[in-house]
């Protein structure tokens, strides 16, 4: 879990941000660029996606660093930008080409490791794109509280500042998600499924 230094940015990166310094966007993405692409993978599965969603994120930080406020942490502001901007793409995604999504081989309970809770197994093990298979057929809100509190450990508290929510509908999401995940890992493994996300 990062700590509460880390989550604040400097005030003269800020003030370079406010001004258009390009060295001030190179500062700030050497200190939050790798949890910013960790929760547009999460979110949009895809490398190529979440690379140019991460590109995304900090142009946007370069145009809206005026909007900050200075009394909240840097990194909340960060991680609400960035969710904002994964649901938007995969609201966009969803409206070009429907729900269905095509899973890989290799999704179903091939994935458990039985030393570890379904959830973890899915998310942190050594499970890779399939694990991000199996957050991809999460419906994107239940997507977003998982990768926050599972990839980036966030508190409850701090994932309802970023989703602008209250702490107990983080609970009841997460909740959802979870209980998602561990159905998901126990099913019989089927080669290329079609699993429809929920609405």
């Amino acid at each position: 879990m990062e700590t509460e230094e880390s989550d604040r940015l400097p005030e003269a990166v800020l003030a370079g941000l406010r001004a258009g310094e390009a060295s001030a966007l190179e500062d700030c993405y050497r200190r939050f660029g790798s949890r910013v692409y960790r929760i547009c993978r999460g979110m949009l599965r895809q490398p190529t996606d979440a690379e140019d969603a991460t590109q995304e994120v900090f142009l946007k930080v370069l145009v809206r660093a005026h909007q900050f406020e200075e009394r909240a942490r840097f990194s909340t502001w960060l991680h609400r930008l960035t969710v904002n901007l994964c649901l938007n793409r995969i609201e966009k995604e969803r409206l070009r080409v429907g729900p269905s999504i095509e899973l890989g081989e290799g999704a179903g309970g091939e994935l458990v490791d039985q030393a570890l809770s379904p959830l973890e197994a899915a998310v942190r093990g050594e499970a890779g794109s399939r694990a991000l298979t199996l957050l991809a057929q999460l419906p994107p809100d239940s997507r977003a509280v998982l990768v926050l509190r599972e990839l980036e450990e966030l508190t409850y508290a701090e994932i309802a500042q970023v989703l602008s929510v209250p702490v107990g509908t983080v609970m009841s999401r997460l909740a959802r998600a979870r209980e998602k995940v561990t159905a998901l890992v126990s099913l019989p493994h089927k080669k290329n499924p079609t699993c429809r996300s929920a609405s």
